[in-house]
């Protein structure tokens, strides 16, 4: 006799072409007592408490007034123009040809607050990050710092919170495409614009799952919808209402598992209470929430999970019995 969650993998893997995605709390998932960097992370990008979540790379400001205002290639070379290509930084028209990945390492964003202030922002390093889907690419993460006389070492990482040494590698870029962190929505087709999403944030977590604007989704080249995208935002941020209201806080176990199958509970988990299926509007059905002390403030009515609630959904999850 099939568990319900093994009944519910079973409608999810029937379904693999659904076409159904900080100051947020966000969900986490972990083994044991431990929480490693991308699952629980740090706060969002930003310098001085002004806001470098989402940049504009030919000068437009965001919302906070922070703007790029210049970009300076290694060992001082000028002439280089910064652009995202496959969320990855690369610089062209400089002396020394194209230039990404570790070439680019001391090179310098110049960065204006909307207190006037020019920052500059050093590429310190980049890594490879293993995606959490099964067959994807590995995800490019960045270490962006600049100097801060407040600090320890003198200098801080543009990712804040418990971030210890500056030169960890916690931002990763999602090339044009932005995301509301009200309503937990996305903003398609954003030319010119990357969204700097640090470990641990909703942006970053998607991406990991290879839910990305620029990622190869389907195998054949294609990526999620951002119905998939927005459905992944609202899963793991507990948008249950699907208005923008989340009902969970960093460092909450969960086990999720999406319709495709490539993303699935880490080997070890045992299933716990089932807690909701998901689309695009938040929670389709919701049993047990992760965080009951939270949900007890829940404003709207979702009904029980049922298969008919399943069989749409591109996420579900479940509370962990041994998190």
């Amino acid at each position: 006799m099939l568990t319900r969650h093994a009944t519910a993998l079973a409608l999810l893997a029937a379904l693999s072409g659904c076409d159904e995605a900080d100051s947020t709390a966000e969900a986490d998932a972990r083994v044991g007592s431990s929480c490693s960097t991308w699952r629980c992370g740090y706060n969002a990008a930003q310098i001085n408490g002004e806001s470098l979540s989402e940049l504009n790379l030919k000068g437009l400001a965001n919302a906070d007034g922070v703007k790029v205002v210049g970009f300076v290639g290694p060992l001082n070379a000028l002439g280089y123009k910064l652009s995202v290509v496959q969320d990855r930084f690369v610089a062209t028209d400089g002396l020394l040809g194209t230039l990404s990945g570790s070439a680019l390492i001391g090179s310098t964003i110049m960065i204006k607050l909307g207190s006037g202030l020019v920052v500059p922002v050093i590429i310190a390093g980049s890594e490879s990050l293993p995606s959490w889907a099964a067959g994807a690419a590995p995800v490019t993460a960045y270490t962006l710092v600049y100097a801060d006389p407040n600090a320890p070492l003198g200098q801080s990482n543009v990712c804040t919170g418990t971030l210890i040494d500056p030169l960890t590698a916690a931002v990763t870029l999602i090339g044009g495409e932005t995301y509301n962190d009200v309503t937990k929505t996305v903003n398609p087709n954003m030319t010119d614009w990357v969204t700097l999403a640090c470990a641990g944030a909703a942006g970053a977590k998607m991406k990991l799952m290879n839910y990305g604007p620029n990622s190869d989704f389907n195998g054949g080249g294609a990526p999620a919808t951002v119905q998939q995208r927005q459905a992944t935002l609202k899963m793991i941020t507990a948008d249950y209402c699907g208005d923008g209201v989340s009902y969970t806080a960093t460092g909450t176990p969960l086990m999720w598992t999406n319709a495709s199958g490539t993303v699935t509970p880490s080997p070890g988990w045992v299933e716990g209470e089932f807690e909701a299926a998901w689309d695009a509007h938040g929670a389709r059905c919701l049993d047990t929430p992760r965080r009951p002390d939270l949900a007890a403030r829940l404003h709207c009515a979702r009904p029980t999970c049922a298969a008919g609630h399943l069989a749409n959904a591109e996420w579900i999850t479940e509370n962990p019995a041994n998190p």
